[in-house]
């Protein structure tokens, strides 16, 4: 048998294809333009890596001052309702009517129910009924925290004749035969109010801004007051009054003891707030002394809506002036009345006046020892200088 040779895939064998040195299979070394051309890949790349959140956009900012002072902008905020739901007749929701107590900062909105789907038609006259009692009694908005939840609160309107129970119960029983005539009536619980308090101006809490954009521009606009609307239950608060009428009626001797007035006293604890000694009756007087003021309510998607929104919510609107260029040219810059070092003692806490004189001296002796330290003579050039030739 033939010794035979085994050659690779490339052909037969040769010195070539032998397995050579590990050091000789070394790649030689790139040549100087190769060294920069890398360099210069790996600092760009170390460019980008470092910029990883980079600027795509710039705007110029505007700040809109007060309108007017008889008109305020309010921003409501509703947690119990998806955003994709808002208060409009788009989804035949838009709000009925909008009240607000200016001093003590209460807002009530009236919103429609839908009275034909997942509606309890007796429950609803019965809440329905109640309502319009207390209400001709009371008063529209006399519920509640705003109403000073009915404590010596003042009638308003005449009671009436005062029916029994029997009577009532057969007129509801009418009413709910004739469903769609005792809606038509306004006889059935048809709306829901929401109701908050907007919080006060003191200087300490941040100052809210409404932001709208046109081009690179951002208009921002102060918010006067930021309330979050929430469910009142006043129907529940109107049957709760209708029990105390019918309890009334009943023989003093059968009456139940009733719990007499604590006097309270109201004290705030938020930080930055004096303690006040207020008492709970004094605030809540003050509460229903205040009147109602109304609003007049525009859809959000009407073309009053729209004018008044072009109107109000950007700088330059009442001049004529929309362009990035006519804005720079016409609107006064702001600037700054404090340096870095105020700025930062007026967010700080205050300190003592001696201990911040102290640390600035300690600071500056400090620097100037370090500026001592760090003068090196050795660093010079020991260069020679020609004396100038005196005759």
């Amino acid at each position: 048998m033939e010794d035979v040779e085994m050659a690779g895939v490339g052909g037969p064998s040769s010195p070539e294809n032998q397995k050579k040195p590990i050091d000789q299979l070394r790649s030689k070394p790139l040549d100087k333009d190769s060294r920069k051309l890398d360099t210069r890949l790996d600092s760009d790349e170390d460019e980008e890596d470092e910029d990883d959140d980079p600027i795509v956009m710039s705007y110029d900012m505007y700040i809109k001052p007060q309108v007017h002072a008889e008109r305020q902008f309010v921003v409501m905020q509703f947690p119990n309702r998806d955003s994709s739901q808002p208060y409009n007749e788009e989804y035949e929701s838009a709000p009925q009517a909008i009240r607000m107590k200016p001093k003590a900062g209460m807002f009530e909105m009236d919103v429609p129910i839908d009275p034909w789907h997942n509606y309890d038609r007796l429950k609803g006259i019965e809440m329905g009924g109640h309502l319009n009692k207390s209400n001709h009694i009371k008063g529209v908005g006399s519920h509640g925290l705003a109403g000073g939840f009915g404590i010596g609160a003042q009638p308003t309107g005449r009671a009436g004749r005062q029916k029994n129970p029997a009577t009532e119960v057969k007129e509801e029983g009418a009413r709910l035969q004739d469903f769609a005539g005792a809606v038509e009536r306004h006889q059935v619980l048809r709306k829901q109010t929401l109701g908050g308090q907007s919080v006060a101006k003191d200087g300490i809490r941040p100052q809210y801004m409404i932001g709208v954009f046109r081009e690179n521009q951002l208009h921002l606009t102060p918010v006067d007051h930021l309330v979050q609307m929430r469910p009142q239950f006043h129907h529940v608060d109107a049957a709760v009054e209708a029990e105390r009428r019918d309890a009334s009626k009943t023989p003093a001797a059968a009456r139940p003891q009733e719990a007499r007035a604590v006097h309270l006293t109201a004290k705030s604890a938020i930080d930055g707030e004096e303690e006040n000694d207020d008492t709970m009756a004094e605030r809540i007087a003050a509460v229903q002394a205040e009147q109602w003021k109304t609003f007049r309510i525009i859809d959000e998607n009407s073309n009053e809506a729209w004018k008044s929104y072009d109107e109000n919510m950007f700088v330059g609107h009442d001049k004529g002036l929309k362009t990035t260029e006519e804005l720079r040219a016409e609107i006064p810059k702001l600037s700054s009345v404090w340096n870095n070092a105020e700025y930062l003692d007026a967010l700080a806490p205050k300190r003592n006046a001696a201990k911040v004189k102290k640390e600035k001296t300690k600071t500056k002796g400090a620097v100037e020892e370090e500026e001592l330290e760090t003068f090196d003579l050795s660093d010079l050039d020991d260069t020679e200088v020609d004396e100038p030739d005196i005759d």
